[in-house]
């Protein structure tokens, strides 16, 4: 029986690369130009998979996303045509929770405002120079899956703080985080605020400009979930009004150009969609959508 072909399109750990090339012939990112043709299964991260390219893919029987969300796939155009479609939910969460919580601590101790403050050979004194501890902020997260969960653990275990969250799909509640009715009451109460949901058609924009009016004057706002939950402009404005203290992103609606007026907001501090990208998270990422992918594959022949 011939090895079935398996389509990489973005860099993936090399010793998954290396796992998935011991039983299936694989195209690397850069010689996978003509995938469509001859891939049994294709593994993207950012690359689109459109009902264009699965029309154009008579092999294609398997489509992986290195990663959580599929909305850089067209999963009802793969589903109806046939296609198996996998993902690796969870896989990553501790380090986007740890990057949370990063962009959390930056926020509250000002760390890029003293940065900047002592490159020009100044060192902010008064109120400028004090910040708040991560203990005495009320958190609020919306979405308590994988990495919402997760940050409320760390918060709580490692930071005592007072945490609360809204999620109005989660059954089993965890032990520790108060449960909020509503997006709108989380938004008012909390002093720091952390977004963990899909982007879909419900959350597109949750964080608008009159959600943003709802928020507690001076509060912060990390989004470590997806670019165009929040609508940027809105959220620019507020932060060159004053309204809110900070806000800090690892995505952006625009990708991978990574155009925003946030960018020349105060207060503001971003990374280019990093939030899995440690040694650890893309280890275990990369194996588990190989195995899925080989396992897809396998099920398929059965």
């Amino acid at each position: 029986m011939s090895r079935p072909v398996v389509a990489v399109l973005d860099p993936i750990h090399q010793q998954a690369m290396d796992r998935l090339a011991r039983h299936a012939d694989v195209l690397g990112p850069g010689e996978a130009d003509h995938w469509r043709d001859v891939a049994d299964a294709v593994i993207v991260r950012a690359h689109p998979i459109t009902a264009a390219d699965v029309a154009a893919a008579p092999r294609l029987r398997v489509v992986a996303k290195h990663g959580a969300g599929l909305d850089n796939i067209d999963v009802a155009a793969c589903e109806a045509a046939g296609l198996a479609v996998r993902s690796t939910p969870g896989v990553n969460a501790d380090s986007v929770a740890d990057l949370a919580l990063t962009m959390a601590l930056a926020l509250s101790r000002r760390l890029v405002q003293h940065t900047d403050a002592l490159r020009a050979g100044e060192a902010q004194r008064g109120p400028q120079h004090r910040g708040y501890e991560v203990g005495e902020m009320e958190a609020g997260i919306v979405g308590l899956g994988a990495i919402g969960s997760r940050v409320a653990r760390r918060l709580i275990g490692g930071f005592g703080a007072p945490v609360a969250a809204f999620d109005p799909y989660l059954e089993r509640w965890p032990e520790g985080v108060r449960r909020v009715e509503s997006l709108d009451a989380l938004l008012a109460e909390s002093r720091v605020v952390f977004l963990h949901v899909p982007l879909d058609d419900e959350t597109r924009h949750l964080i608008d400009a009159d959600r943003i009016a709802r928020m507690r004057p001076g509060a912060f706002l990390v989004n470590c979930a997806r670019g165009g939950i929040v609508d940027e402009a809105a959220l620019a404005a507020a932060l060159h009004d004053g309204r809110l203290a900070g806000a800090a992103s690892d995505v952006f609606e625009a990708e991978p150009s990574f155009q925003s007026p946030l960018l020349a907001a105060p207060n503001f501090v971003a990374t280019p969609h990093a939030g899995a990208q440690t040694h650890r998270a893309l280890l275990n990422v990369g194996t588990a959508v190989v195995d899925k992918v080989l396992a897809a594959l396998q099920s398929v022949d059965a």
